[in-house]
Formats: structure tokens, sequence, C-alpha cells
């Protein structure tokens, strides 16, 4: 979490310095890009929910998964993914599925969206490569590099030490593996269910899409442009940051990526605010409302 939330910080104090055109910008946006951008920030409520529908062996009714993933838009901009996970195992086990199946179900939302994130990125960065170029006077984008470097060794680290060290190894072996067999079991009854797998695996990627096609909207609309591909990188990277730590609608990583894709930084900085408000900012209203009232109902 403060590696993530250090990422933010450094991209955002980077781009925003100098950055004192950015509400001139905004002022003279096409707002009618700005309602595409608030159209298209909206729909990855209903295709998550249809991620959600697909992680459960059996049937759950579709509105309640809406209403789940509606309200995680309050949590995801609080607490990050570690809160969406949490929140999505108390709606499973609310809808009578044991604790092992709504952990595992939990599991495989998730880990379908990450790892739909990674797949995305590393596809996009076949076309996109060459659009991303750091400034060479902003030592703000370095420090990222260096920063996600430092995150990927010290992962490496523990990693290794929980293959070499006995006693880390079977600690970790005996609180995980239960959860294991459970994530394993369900994965293997789902998979006989090819819509199911469907649901998961392209409701994750048409999530990242649609985020993607609202930041290109909102570039649009102060005047900017760029390829889906290079949006699908800026914006998957700035979602897993989002998700490692609280650092609200991933700020200053898509300021980042997109001054370092080639877009004047008050263009970069003022899509990127549109699109913040759009999906992440007033999505705050009505997934606080969806919170309360699922918790009233005792649907979590």
């Amino acid at each position: 979490m403060i590696a993530g939330t250090l990422i933010g910080i450094w991209a955002l104090a980077g781009v925003l310095s100098g950055a004192s055109g950015t509400l001139a910008v905004i002022d003279h946006a096409d707002w009618a890009w700005v309602l595409l951008t608030f159209v298209l920030g909206q729909l990855p409520i209903a295709t998550n929910a249809w991620v959600v529908t697909g992680a459960v062996p059996g049937p759950i009714p579709f509105w309640r998964c809406l209403a789940l993933e509606t309200a995680n838009q309050f949590t995801y901009f609080v607490t990050g993914d570690a809160g969406v996970f949490a929140l999505r195992v108390r709606f499973f086990h609310c809808e009578d599925y044991d604790s092992a199946t709504a952990v595992s179900s939990g599991a495989i939302a998730s880990g379908a969206n990450w790892l739909t994130k990674a797949v995305l990125v590393l596809v996009s960065l076949i076309f996109a490569h060459g659009d991303f170029h750091v400034p060479p006077t902003s030592g703000s984008h370095r420090k990222i590099v260096w920063l996600v470097m430092v995150i990927v060794v010290v992962v490496s680290l523990l990693a290794a030490v929980v293959a070499i060290v006995p006693r880390a190894r079977h600690l970790v072996s005996a609180r995980v593996a239960p959860y294991l067999a459970s994530i394993w079991k369900n994965m293997r009854d789902i998979a006989a269910q090819p819509a199911k797998v469907i649901s998961v695996l392209v409701g994750s990627a048409a999530s990242q899409v649609l985020l993607a096609l609202a930041l290109g909207a909102a570039l649009h609309a102060v005047g900017g442009s760029a390829s889906l591909a290079t949006l699908i990188v800026v914006i998957s990277l700035a979602s897993i940051v989002g998700g490692i730590a609280p650092v609200p609608g991933g700020a200053g990583v898509i300021e980042a990526g997109l001054v370092m894709a080639g877009i004047p930084q008050d263009q970069a900085t003022a899509a990127a605010i549109i699109e913040r408000l759009c999906t992440a900012y007033l999505p705050l209203i009505w997934g606080w409302v969806a919170l309360v009232i699922m918790r009233h109902r005792h649907y979590i």
C-alpha cells in the first residue's frame, strides 16, 4: 500500500507541476464528449456484475450483482481491490454459499480481473510500445519506473523466502492450501459451464476496454487523441496501482501515462480529471447509496 501510494503521489506531483493551464483547457472542453465519457464510465458496473454472476457455480440474481458492483464504486475508491474482494465474499456468503465457496468465488472474480489487465497490457504494448517516451525533464517518471522495479524485486524476494525457508513454506501452505483447493474445485465447476467462463473473461476484458474508451472520450473532449492500445495500457496500469493502494481513480498515473504517450501536459491532466470525475468521484454518490441499501436489506 505504501509503495502504491508513493507511485501515485510522485506521478501526480510530477504531472501537476507546471500544469497551470489545465483549468483553462477544461473550461473549453467539448461537453458532448464529456457526456459520452460519463456514459462509458458507468457501463463497467454492468460488465463487472456479469463477471460476478459467472464467478459462482450456481445461479445468482443479476440485479443484486449490479447493486453489489455499484456499491463497489464506493468500496474501491476507499480501500482498493482488497475491499472489493471482501465485499464480494460477504455478498456470496449472504447468498447462502458456504465460506470456502464464497472466498474462492471472490478470488476467481478478482483474479480474472487482474489476469485480464495483465494480458491486455501485454497485448496492447505490442501495438503501442512506440508511443511511450520518458520526457527528458521529468525525473518523476523515472522514479515511477524505479519504484515499479523495486516492487517487483521485493515481491520476488518474498516469494523466494516462502519457497526456501521451510517454516515459512509450511505456514503459508497450512493457511493457503485449503483455499487453493476450494478455488480449484470451484474453477472446475465453472469450467464445466461455458456461459460462466465467457461471462468472467469477456466481462473482465469489456470493463477495461470501456474504461479505456471513456479515457479516450475525455481526451477528445480537450482536443487530444490516442490509440486504443495506448489508452488500454494507461488505464490498466492506473487501475493496477489504484487496486494496490488507495490512489483514487489511479490519480497521477493516468496523467503520467498520457504525458509519456506524447499528450501535452495540460491536455493530459485535464482529460484525466474529467475521466476520474466520471468514473471515480461522481459514482461515489450512488455507490454509497447502494452500499447502504444492500446493508439494510442484508445482502451484505
